[in-house]
Parts: C-alpha cells; structure tokens; sequence
C-alpha cells in the first residue's frame, strides 16, 4: 500500500511521453522547439533545461546546437571562463550509457574536489538536481539533453526513463533545425593514424611508456605526438585532449572500454 501514491506520478511521467514525442518531431523552427522543451521541463519539475552539442560550448557557434536555460552564473562558469571540459554532468556523458541522475554521477565517473565544487556552486544557483542524456553517434559530436533544478529531487527518478526517450527526440529535432538553417561543414581537427592511437590509449589509463611499448614507438615521440596533438585540441592536459578528441568525434567511446584518463 505505502507504494500507491507513487504510481499516479509514474503513470503521469510515462504519459508525457507520446505526446512530447510527436510534437518535437514536428517541431518546425527554433522558437517551437524552445517553447516545448520549456513546456516538457516544466511538466517534469525542473526549472532550467539544456540541449547542446557539447564542442562548441564555449565558442558560441551558430552550426551547434545550443538551446539552453540555466542561471547566468552557471554558462559564464562553463563557457566563458572554459570549465566545460571539466564540468562533471559533460563528462558523464562520455562515459554514461543512458540518462543519469546527476547524484548518481559518482557511480559513472571519478569524482575529485572540484567536481565537488561544481556541483556546490551549481545547487546555490538553482541546479540542485537534474537528469542529464547523452547523444552519441559515432563520428558525429556529442550532445546532450539535460532537465535540472525542482523543488523536489526525490521525484527526479520517475522521470529517468521518460527524460532519456524524449531527450533524445528533443537533441535529434534541435540538430535537424539546425543543420536546415546552416549546413553543417565538419571542422574537425582530423588526426593522423598514430597521434589518434596515442589518444586511445592515453583514454585506457596507459603512461607514455605504455603507449610506446604498445604501439612500438619511443617515450620521446609518444610525447611529442601528444603535445602536439594538445595543441591541436587547446587541452591544457591529458584529460583535456581525450575529451576533446571524444568530444570532437575522432575518438569513439567503445575504444576507451570504459576506463577514465588518470
């Protein structure tokens, strides 16, 4: 019995789903798809919401997907002052299978001190909260859905299953708005054969002399195919250029098995 009063909200999340479904992919211009990604968020609790094609976050480009509500507080942090390829909810996203709750994060990827610190200045903002989904396709840039901050977290995971359907709907309407207004022309730093290999590995968790051994190269020339290859990508370290690469599309996740760069 003491499970009752859970289920009418269940059966409401699950209902928002057919309809939300049908209108994004209807969804004709960039004001509709705003308009009912508010609409879902606020159906769902959250207050803020975004729909984003993560490599061009802080550049502000016009042939990115770049739908987003947060606090200003928050995209100035991310965008601006060029934390996004530290942020914690982006980085789940490569490593994250389906939605996740943002408190389930530490089950997904390693947290440190600073993650910590995102997540402290995020909830004084108003992002207490949120289920993020991921959008990846092999060769193609990741994106992702995200709906965040409500006044009432518990219920957050009644909307898991219901958020990761319509997320990705919603991402798929965004790109072909998109991509109908402005061709989308790749930019991608396209990578020769062994500095991408270094990358991988670099990905798996290997030192320099790991990956020279593996690939048969020296300590020396793995090191300078990754400085390079850093330079390439503006990543400040090793986390940096294998997120940028995945991020980029030249890095697949399946090739990274699930491990996290030391």
């Amino acid at each position: 019995m003491s499970s009752r009063p859970v289920r009418p909200r269940t059966a409401f999340a699950l209902a928002l789903v057919a309809p939300a479904i049908d209108a994004l992919r209807g969804a004709t211009d960039h004001n509709q798809l705003v308009r009912l990604v508010e609409a879902i968020a606020r159906e769902m609790g959250f207050c803020h919401y975004a729909v984003i094609d993560h490599d061009g976050l802080h550049l502000g480009r016009s042939d990115r997907v770049d739908i987003k509500d947060y606090p200003a507080a928050v995209v100035e942090r991310l965008a601006a002052e060029r934390n996004f390829r530290r942020d914690p909810v982006l980085r789940g996203c490569i490593f994250a299978e389906s939605a996740f709750l943002w408190s389930d994060l530490a089950r997904i990827i390693r947290l440190d001190k600073r993650d910590r610190a995102s997540f402290e200045f995020g909830a004084r903002a108003g992002l207490n909260e949120g289920i993020t989904v991921p959008y990846t396709r092999l060769g193609d840039p990741i994106g992702s859905c995200t709906f965040a901050g409500t006044r009432h977290p518990e219920r957050a995971q009644l909307y898991l299953g219901p958020a990761q359907m319509i997320g990705i709907f919603a991402f798929q309407a965004a790109r072909r708005l998109v991509r109908g207004e402005t061709p989308l022309v790749s930019a991608r730093p396209l990578l020769h054969q062994r500095p991408r290999d270094c990358i991988v590995l670099a990905g798996q968790g290997c030192s320099n002399k790991e990956i020279a051994r593996k690939l048969a190269l020296t300590p020396r020339t793995v090191d300078g195919y990754l400085t390079e290859a850093r330079r390439l990508f503006d990543a400040h370290d090793r986390t940096e250029l294998v997120v940028s690469a995945v991020l980029a599309g030249e890095v697949g996740l399946h090739e990274l098995k699930g491990r996290q760069p030391e």
